[in-house]
């Protein structure tokens, strides 16, 4: 079986090699066969034939699609919450098959420039991306976002969460080419980090390809200081960015599920005679606390359209990361 790096991607979202060769069904039988509705509405211009199941995931959620073409390069898709929704729901975006990361990150490599070596730069940390193949490597999508994390010397495990907003956009590099870009530190980490030797590990997040060795360096209090002075969470104790993170995993589950229960909120909504009754009746529509109901009510609709399941559950997953480091 196909391990996450191996597995080609439809966005970001890692799907079965073997369901995209086969052969698929009427939208409509695999709507019968999870015992739900399909949103007609939503089908309008998507395949009516070739629908399949491309990535099962934990919690009940499920990625189905179709090929659009006969090279399978473009496919419709639609993320089903078994649990949760009674409607298949199609995302009305055309999503190009891209290749699974350890193909598109063939050739490249990450290495640390000499002045970093050396340790001559002491504010910021850098790192190339170079093209060690023969051939030109182009991105598919990819970005050139590269995360840090310290560890003690000899350490090569660890976790890390990271958030890919903003990040750099990767750019074609013939053969020994290279991009020079900075190494993202997460902020709380100068928290808790103390002065001494320590090691510095780099992954280029998108592609999961982590540097060869990390970069052995002298942690300074100078250092630290600095960076705790430009945090804005540098006294913010570990214990509070737990409940914090906690917090925001417990609101982003829940905007899941209002997502997969609209009908049911309208109603809640349609039927309260103050605003403080609609979020009452939403907080026990959903089974969810006072201050997680009020933010669904006040929130946009945008945010519950079916397509946004899984990014939410990508989210949530890098924000237990994020927790778990802590």
């Amino acid at each position: 079986m196909e391990t996450a790096d191996e597995s080609p991607q439809l966005g970001d979202t890692d799907v079965d090699r073997e369901a995209l060769a086969a052969g698929g069904v009427a939208i409509a039988a695999l709507a019968n066969k999870f015992g739900v509705e399909v949103d007609e509405q939503s089908t309008v211009g998507a395949p009516v034939d070739g629908w399949r199941v491309l990535k099962s995931h934990t919690g009940g959620s499920i990625l189905v699609g179709a090929p659009t073409n006969g090279g399978r390069m473009s496919w419709r898709v639609a993320h089903v919450q078994t649990k949760t929704d009674a409607t298949i729901r199609v995302d009305p975006d055309v999503m190009t098959l891209r290749a699974s990361r350890s193909e598109r990150r063939r050739g490249l490599i990450l290495r640390w420039p000499q002045m970093m070596a050396t340790g001559d730069v002491t504010d910021g940390f850098f790192i190339d991306i170079v093209n060690a193949g023969d051939t030109r490597w182009v991105p598919d999508g990819d970005g050139f976002q590269v995360v840090g994390v310290f560890t003690e010397p000899g350490v090569t495990k660890f976790s890390f969460g990271w958030a890919s907003s903003g990040q750099q956009r990767a750019v074609p590099l013939e053969p020994g080419d290279y991009a020079r870009v900075p190494v993202t530190i997460n902020p709380t980490i100068w928290a808790e980090l103390e002065t001494g030797e320590h090691d510095l590990h780099a992954i280029l997040t998108g592609l999961g390809l982590r540097a060869e060795r990390p970069l052995r360096l002298e942690v300074s209090a100078e250092q630290i200081a600095r960076h705790r002075s430009l945090s804005p969470r540098h006294s913010v104790e570990p214990k509070e960015r737990r409940r914090m993170l906690d917090a925001q995993i417990t609101q982003t589950r829940t905007t899941i599920a209002a997502g997969a229960s609209l009908v049911g909120i309208a109603e809640a909504i349609a039927t309260a005679e103050t605003d403080n009754e609609a979020a009452a009746h939403i907080a026990q529509l959903l089974d969810c606390g006072d201050a997680e109901a009020q933010s669904i009510y006040n929130s946009p609709l945008r945010e519950f359209r079916a397509g946004n399941a899984q990014s939410l559950e990508d989210r949530i997953t890098k924000l237990v990361q994020f927790r778990d480091a802590l």
